[in-house]
């Protein structure tokens, strides 16, 4: 019973984070109107918030897990891991997703190994699957 709010909040980040990802790749906003301004702040808030809970469920599953082998710490501990781990995550997420937005559904756009890895991109970290061909159109 102990693992159902983390596992919630687990499945609910990569939710709001494929959620994110993929409004990401289908939508560009092409100007400072009040439907761009929504869209670009539902794909940060869902992003942000997605990181946010699925990499506190991960730090609380491998913090449960080294307690559970007998390696104690202060609360401190997994606190501070949790939050420095999630604002770099939120911080590099924000980056490639703006970089991807630029360009979405653009076969410019590689999604490196198999194309249905887009479906896993709100999962932290996994944005680094996508890069972008150079504009002379050489890897």
């Amino acid at each position: 019973m102990e693992f159902v709010y983390p596992l919630a909040g687990l499945l609910a980040g990569l939710f709001l984070g494929a959620v994110a990802v993929m409004t990401a790749l289908s939508y560009t906003p092409y100007g400072p109107s009040t439907f761009d301004t929504a869209i670009t702040a539902l794909i940060g808030i869902t992003l942000q918030l997605g990181n946010l809970l699925s990499i506190s469920a991960l730090a609380a599953f491998a913090f449960e897990g080294l307690h559970s082998v007998g390696i104690h710490y202060p609360l401190i501990v997994p606190a501070t891991f949790a939050y420095v781990l999630t604002h770099v995550t939120v911080y590099y997420s924000c980056l490639r997703i703006t970089e991807l937005q630029r360009q979405p559904l653009d076969p410019d756009v590689i999604i490196n190994h198999n194309p249905f890895r887009a479906l896993i991109l709100g999962v932290p970290g996994s944005l680094l699957l996508v890069r972008v061909r150079p504009p002379s159109g050489r890897n």
